[in-house]
């Protein structure tokens, strides 16, 4: 049986993976605040990626703390759906032990790439996630929130 059979159509594997990239945003939302706290402050990183993000469309970050932390939000919101939602197209289709060695492969492969070849404003927390540090805890929140989303996305049993 192939692992694509189980969703009855491709916009039930896609509603599927939009539902677990909302969630891998939540997680990573939250180790990004962790990240933050380590540092002393829970939104430094929407900060620096709102700052980063300012001065790149070449406005002065330092005169709008505000606005930068937003728009570091904002950033969060979109580049991690997107993350959860690619990685969970390579995750939902998989089941049982199976499901589980690819979460930790796509999740590991995530940390790879980030540390490597992605460019700061398509990672997850912006330039302050490009070390292995950093990139881990977000790798981590991945792999949970995906194997999470795809535990979710069995729906109901039927009666």
């Amino acid at each position: 049986m192939s692992a694509l059979r189980r969703f009855s159509s491709p916009s039930a594997l896609f509603d599927a993976a939009f539902a677990t990239g909302t969630l891998t945003t939540i997680a990573t939302g939250g180790a990004l605040l962790g990240l933050g706290w380590r540092e002393g402050e829970a939104g430094r990183v929407f900060r620096l990626a709102g700052r980063a993000l300012l001065e790149r469309l070449g406005f002065a970050s330092a005169a709008a703390p505000l606005s930068s932390v937003a728009l570091g939000y904002l950033h969060h919101l979109t580049i991690a759906t997107v993350w959860g939602v690619v990685l969970a197209l390579f995750v939902l289709p998989w089941r049982g032990v199976a499901r589980v060695l690819v979460t930790v492969g796509v999740a590991a492969g995530y940390v790879l790439l980030v540390t490597t070849v992605v460019p700061a404003p398509l990672r997850i927390g912006y330039g302050v996630t490009g070390n292995l540090s950093a990139a881990v805890p977000i790798g981590a929140a991945l792999a949970v929130a995906l194997l999470g989303g795809a535990w979710l996305s069995q729906g109901e049993p039927d009666r």
